[in-house]
């Protein structure tokens, strides 16, 4: 029987189906990674809706919130409450643990009450940490009450503790306040003295650690003439290149040596050491309770070559309301131009006050 074939079986038959090119192949990849994608971020997200607030907190959150709470700028107007503590002197030997130990404490409240970060577990002979207790004991308490009355009686400021600097008080009242560095120098004081008592002037004096040390009784001099005493730091060091820590010990021993030699603390006033500060240096004075004091006019009595005459016209030209005039206890041009410099002063019609007087 013939074969008989039409046109359309006359060819061979091709088989029927999808051609594979390399375009397809992309696309298929491209979906099967993105429903895989989908699917994993889901289970994901639904195991932490789940999961989130019944497993521990990772450790790492702890500083992230602290360092939060240290650096917020505190406002100028308003200070922080301390819990009851005791202060107590570091000695050799001691740790956080041992300290804690003693006064029955937790090491993290102390680090707290010291702004100390967690992680920091250095101390130095000689620092002086405060140590949260339950209440203070009877000799501590009356200890308290004497400092507060010895401080009060020496003429020193209720001032409030605040990162906010000061450099110039009130504008609306013709008061000056005279400043005086004490670094390293100190044969020119004495005259300084005569000059202020002789003018019935009291001035204010930043005095260092190791220059209170050397000038025991130039230091009970200043203090029982009712000057008043701002802190200058231990060794005159820049602040802005101590940790914290050595920042507070700074101001800390400081003060102590002025309160085992006078009753008088330095609180709360302090003058950098070279003018040398920032942000966190202030806040740290701050948290240590004091207020850095800059000044409105330099007088320029530590530069070499400045005439007596040239220091007092300095210090005249730039005199205005509320003025903090920077001198210093070692110059010898200052204590010769200060009797000079007062009268010109009072003769302009302002009043020579301390410090703490001018922001009252």
């Amino acid at each position: 029987m013939e074969d008989i074939r039409t046109p359309e079986t006359s060819k061979p038959q091709r088989r029927v189906g999808i051609r594979w090119n390399y375009k397809r192949i992309v696309v298929a990849l491209a979906v099967v990674i993105l429903t895989v994608s989908l699917i994993g971020y889901g289970t994901y997200g639904l195991a932490k809706l789940i999961f989130a607030d019944s497993g521990p907190k990772s450790v790492a959150e702890k500083p992230v919130k602290v360092a939060a709470a240290v650096y917020t700028a505190p406002s100028s107007t308003t200070t922080t409450t301390e819990p009851i503590h005791v202060k107590y002197s570091v000695k050799e030997g001691d740790s956080y643990y041992l300290i804690a130990l003693k006064y029955s404490t937790t090491i993290e409240e102390i680090k707290k009450l010291n702004r100390v970060s967690a992680n920091n577990n250095d101390l130095q002979i000689g620092m002086v940490l405060k140590v949260p207790v339950k209440e203070l004991p009877p000799e501590e308490a009356a200890k308290a009450q004497v400092e507060a009355e010895d401080v009060a009686a020496a003429g020193q400021p209720a001032m409030k503790a605040t990162a906010k600097e000061l450099f110039k008080g009130p504008v609306d009242k013709k008061r000056v306040a005279l400043t005086f560095d004490a670094g390293e120098a100190s044969e020119a004081t004495p005259r300084m003295l005569e000059a202020l008592k002789v003018a019935n002037v009291k001035g204010t004096f930043f005095l260092t650690g190791k220059w209170i040390e050397e000038n025991a009784e130039l230091t009970k001099k200043i203090v029982s003439e009712g000057h008043s005493v701002g802190n200058h730091s231990y060794s005159h060091v820049d602040f802005t290149k101590q940790t914290d820590n050595e920042i507070v010990y700074q101001l800390s021993k400081a003060d102590e040596l002025l309160m085992g030699l006078t009753k008088t603390s330095m609180k709360p006033i302090f003058r950098p050491p070279f003018g040398a500060r920032d942000g966190r240096v202030l806040r740290v004075a701050a948290k240590a309770g004091y207020t850095s004091i800059y000044w409105t006019i330099d007088s320029l009595d530590w530069k070499q070559g400045m005439k007596p005459e040239q220091v007092k016209n300095r210090a005249l030209a730039g005199l205005t309301n509320g003025a903090i005039v920077l001198m210093h206890c070692g110059s010898s041009q200052t204590a010769e131009m200060l009797p000079g410099l007062i009268k010109d002063i009072e003769s302009r019609g302002y009043k020579l006050v301390t410090v703490p007087e001018l922001f009252e």
